[in-house]
């Protein structure tokens, strides 16, 4: 609701005076508005465009230029990056750097670190190309930045660095199993592929929860949980599609994430010390996580051993199905996300 609305309900249910409205209106309309957001948002398009531009710049124009040249100035701007950040650095805490809300030069160093990373990557990527560096080690492509990231992600308390840390080692695991394979086939669904990326999956999940008791960036478990989750919810469905001899254990193990998932967002606040824990304390997109990946299972499970099934069976199961997920999900929101929650 918005405040007007909010001020017209209080003001009907007489919780408020005529004169208390007026007043509290006309301090709403001098309140000054919030730019923070759109602002932070602005800048991080602006290090996404420069950051494309920069690539295009070097695909478009490294026979003319040199690759020496566009090598250096790459790591130039990327060591002047680095430093800009490091000389702002904000303080080492286990909790969540309360700099990162201030104003001033440390606030730019944060946006200076995640250009700084994607430089490095443009850098590596074109340093690979010109010059094969690594060889034919494809998967030291992606854990040289793996192994640095992380570290920069915790020391500068920053969630975008952590979550290319990951990605990149979700990457490395996948290019180390089959390396030839992956990069002329693409076929992420074989056996080792998919057992690869459920262990790391579950590695994953039990250092977020661990760092998580010992409240080290407990702000940091949202994203490991989100992306491992995903990977390994992927990975089971892979499985699960795939491989008829495994299905039953894969169909098992996709159950027994889900429902960890789900029940994680209501214990999770109280394993972090909440007090009043509840169903609806934790991340809404755990619970949206468990239960699409689950929906998604079961229907495949369904139609694959209700093979002669008419069309009829498939239009009243998706319709039925559907309105019964959209109602479950709809009674899990949040209290204040309720739009029809009175005043």
């Amino acid at each position: 609701m918005s405040p007007t609305d909010v001020l017209n309900e209080l003001s009907k249910q007489k919780i408020i005076t005529e004169k208390q409205h007026v007043d509290i209106a006309e301090l709403e309309r001098q309140f000054p508005f919030s730019l923070h957001w759109e602002l932070r948002s602005m800048l991080y398009i602006g290090i996404l465009l420069i950051s494309s531009g920069l690539g295009l710049l070097v695909y478009d124009n490294f026979d003319k230029i040199g690759q020496g040249a566009l090598l250096t100035a790459i790591a130039a701007a990327c060591v002047g990056c680095f430093y800009f950040a490091w000389r702002f650095r904000p303080a080492w805490t286990p909790a969540e750097t309360a700099s990162q809300t201030k104003t001033g030069p440390a606030t730019f160093g944060s946006y200076a670190l995640i250009l700084a990373c994607l430089l490095f990557l443009t850098l590596e990527g074109y340093a690979q190309y010109a010059y094969t560096i690594f060889g034919s080690q494809y998967g030291l492509v992606t854990l040289l930045p793996a192994v640095l990231f992380l570290p920069l992600a915790y020391r500068f308390d920053h969630r975008g660095v952590l979550s290319m840390a990951l990605t990149a080692l979700i990457s490395w695991v996948g290019i180390t199993v089959r390396p030839l394979e992956l990069y002329f086939k693409t076929n992420f669904f074989d056996q080792e592929t998919v057992f690869s990326a459920i262990g790391l999956a579950l590695v994953l999940i039990g250092v977020a929860i661990g760092l998580d008791r010992q409240r080290i960036k407990p702000h940091f478990t949202y994203t490991y949980l989100t992306i491992a989750g995903n990977l390994l919810m992927l990975a089971l469905l892979g499985g699960l599609f795939n491989f008829d001899d495994l299905r039953l254990w894969f169909a098992l193990g996709l159950a027994a994430a889900c429902l960890a998932f789900a029940r994680y967002r209501i214990i999770g606040p109280a394993l972090r010390g909440s007090q009043s824990a509840s169903a609806t304390d934790g991340p809404f997109l755990f619970l949206l996580m468990s239960t699409v990946y689950g929906y998604i299972g079961v229907t495949y499970l369904f139609f694959h051993y209700l093979r002669q099934s008419s069309d009829d069976m498939y239009y009243w199961y998706f319709i039925v199905t559907g309105i019964a997920l959209v109602y479950y999900l709809m009674s899990q929101l949040p209290k204040g996300n309720r739009t029809n929650e009175s005043v």
